[in-house]
């Protein structure tokens, strides 16, 4: 057993902590992926930016788990810790940037009928996602409550989800759906912008 603990380490505190050289340098990576420029077609250029570009090195980080001796994947308990406090963070930010301009939208003519239409987009998006997965794919319902988490990339929905299923299968439904959700955002968003110019 000695020898086993010294060729797998036997620290406790080892398993939680994050290797802050490869994390940071797969952060960097990412937003240097995220700033790479792609012409598209029509004289415009698509960009991961800092949200998809991290996500993607991170896919690519993750699938590797290890170059040489640089370990990519986080501990169990340090991915739980940091996706908890990265939750909390998010929603914050998400209510106070948008507390002001979603009130003054309420008040201002057509606020209402920009909110049913969002409610309507949600819904059916929601409806479609649980639908396709549940009886095309035949996903469990844990698994069908994360990917549909993920159609809309919403960690609060997939905490929600987690809550409920009272398991790890909604997170395995959010990672299949939620980059390329996301990667696919960016794009619509971007060819949505260079089109009203």
């Amino acid at each position: 057993m000695a020898e086993v603990a010294r060729f797998f380490g036997d620290s406790y505190r080892a398993l939680g902590e994050i290797d802050a050289v490869s994390f940071g340098l797969g952060v960097a990576l990412g937003l240097l992926l995220g700033m790479i420029s792609i012409p598209l077609p029509g004289g415009t250029a698509f960009r991961l930016g800092p949200a998809g570009g991290p996500l993607v090195m991170g896919l690519v980080l993750g699938a590797l788990g290890r170059t040489g001796p640089m370990v990519w994947q986080l501990p169990y308990s340090a991915g739980l810790t940091l996706r908890q406090l990265g939750l909390a963070v998010f929603l914050a930010a998400v209510g106070v940037n948008a507390g002001t301009p979603f009130a003054r939208t309420l008040h201002e003519g057509g606020g209402p009928a920009l909110l049913a239409a969002g409610a309507v987009v949600t819904l059916v998006t929601a409806t479609l996602a649980l639908w396709t997965s549940r009886v095309w794919l035949r996903a469990p319902a844990g698994v069908a409550m994360g990917m549909v988490s993920g159609v809309h990339t919403q960690p609060a929905g997939l905490a929600f989800a987690n809550d409920s299923a009272r398991d790890e299968s909604p997170n395995l439904g959010y990672a299949s759906v939620s980059p390329v959700a996301t990667v696919a955002k960016i794009l619509l968003a971007q060819l949505l912008l260079s089109g009203w110019r």
